[in-house]
C-alpha cells in the first residue's frame, strides 16, 4: 500500500471513528502508527503540525482538506 492510499484511509477512519479522532487529539503519531497507517516524514510533520484541540467538526473539515494534499 502507498503512503498515499495510507493518508487516504487514515482520513476515512479518522472521519468515520470517533474514538480514532479521540486517539489522534491525544497522540496523532502514535493514534496512526497503532492503527497500523505507515507514515513516512511528511505525513509525520503534516500531522504534528494540526491544531488537534478544535472540536470534531473542525478537525473533520481540516483532515480533509489536509488529506486532498496526501492523497
Amino acid at each position: 500500500m502507498s503512503n498515499q492510499e495510507a493518508m487516504g484511509q487514515l482520513t476515512d477512519r479518522f472521519m468515520e471513528d470517533a474514538d480514532f479522532r479521540e486517539e489522534m487529539r491525544q497522540d496523532p503519531e502514535g493514534a496512526a502508527e497503532r492503527a497500523g497507517f505507515a507514515l513516512d516524514d511528511e505525513d509525520r510533520q503534516a500531522l504534528k503540525s494540526m491544531d488537534w484541540s478544535s472540536t470534531d467538526k473542525e478537525l473533520q473539515e481540516r483532515v480533509s482538506k489536509a488529506s486532498r494534499g496526501w492523497c
